[in-house]
């Protein structure tokens, strides 16, 4: 009989052995290693630069003609506007160098240098070469001032070695950086006041160009015939460095001692109705105002003024007189041809039915002959002038 088992075992050995175990894991030999680390900060200070811009938006002249005790709204429009100025400029940072294998190695002294090619000095506090350790880092520190804001790609460098006399090996990294966000704002903000708006607000600059607009609005009345002046001056101060900015407007106002004429659509809408500012103008009509009845017709002046004409020869004449009328009452002068219109129609108003708005053929041409006379007067074509409104 034959043996076999001293060969089976062999077998079963050598499979055994060439089976992979779980606990056990490939050992790889670890040499000399160093890892570089960086960090790039960039600083700039931001400073907002104001100037002020002042306006008349009304009279859109920039003068006024205004009758006496007339009101005139005045309407203003200042802007502030901010220019962004950008200096300081630098970076900041560290750069570590890491000693990641095994056993000591040797730094010559790094470097570092802007893709703008500008050399950073890095103050690493230690002689070089330098005995870096097994495990150990060195930590560099760096503070750089810079002509522009340009973006840039910082490269810091290091030649190493292990003998401590050669030092074959290099190892760098990079950190690119922009000035997009200052790290110091001076005069972002500034209070805005005006000798006749009074304090407008508070304005915020952003971004690199600002502006902000702010409208008011200011009424003026003389009532004394004479030349005036309306002045105003917007003021503006920055809150950091309390810098200054100012802006004028002024508005010449003549109130001429002959009166000047308004519109029929100025006194429909300046009675104690509104809806514009009140004209005491309409005093001279007598106590009942704007609700006197207008002659024989039923109706009072204001409800005349707003009364649609549509072609009615009666209402197209009764709106140009009323204007007229009132002007002259307000003191406007008025030249001989003005005065006999309204006489005339004056005269017509009388002779009619109560309540009645109807005109014969001439009574009619007639009516659209003075109307048209009166229109002219009212808007200053004829007589002393128009006023402003």
């Amino acid at each position: 009989m034959r043996k076999i088992w001293p060969i089976a075992f062999a077998a079963a050995l050598l499979a055994a052995c060439s089976q992979p175990s779980g606990d056990l894991k490939p050992q790889v030999a670890v040499g000399p290693a160093l890892a570089v680390e960086k960090t790039a900060v960039p600083h700039f200070q931001r400073t907002y630069r104001w100037t002020l811009e002042k306006r008349v938006l009304d009279p859109t002249s920039g003068e006024l003609t205004l009758s006496p005790g007339q009101t005139y709204t005045l309407r203003y429009r200042v802007v502030a506007r901010a220019q962004a100025e950008d200096s300081g400029y630098r970076v900041t940072g560290q750069v570590v160098f890491r000693n990641t294998g095994t056993g000591t190695v040797y730094l010559q002294a790094p470097t570092d240098t802007l893709s703008t090619n500008e050399s950073v000095a890095l103050d690493c506090g230690v002689s070089f070469p330098y005995a870096l350790a097994e495990g150990a880092s060195l930590t560099c520190t760096y503070a750089q001032n810079l002509t522009d804001g340009r973006s840039r790609i910082n490269t810091a460098q290091v030649a190493w070695g292990t003998d401590g006399t050669s030092f074959p090996n290099t190892a760098q990294t990079q950190a690119s950086f922009a000035f997009t966000n200052p790290t110091e704002v001076v005069d972002e903000t500034a209070q805005l006041n005006d000798t006749l708006g009074g304090a407008l607000g508070t304005v915020t600059a952003s971004g690199t160009a600002f502006q902000q607009a702010f409208e008011y609005t200011h009424q003026v009345r003389y009532d004394q015939c004479g030349n005036y002046r309306v002045d105003n001056r917007a003021h503006l101060q920055t809150t950091d460095t309390g810098t200054e900015a100012h802006a004028e407007a002024s508005v010449p106002v003549r109130v001429p001692c002959q009166g000047c004429t308004l519109t029929q659509g100025y006194w429909k809408t300046h009675s104690r109705e509104g809806p514009a500012p009140y004209d005491a103008a309409w005093q001279n009509l007598g106590p009942l105002e704007e609700d006197t009845l207008f002659f024989t017709l039923g109706q009072t002046w204001y409800a005349v003024f707003w009364t649609a004409p549509r072609g009615n020869a009666y209402y197209i004449l009764a709106h140009q007189y009323m204007a007229a009328k009132l002007n002259v009452l307000d003191g406007a002068s008025a030249p001989p041809e003005v005065l006999s219109a309204l006489s005339g129609a004056e005269a017509l108003f009388n002779s009619l039915p109560a309540g009645s708005t109807a005109l014969t053929s001439a009574q009619r041409s007639q009516a659209l002959a003075w109307a048209s006379l009166l229109d002219s007067y009212n808007n200053g074509l004829v007589g002393p002038g128009h006023c402003s409104e």
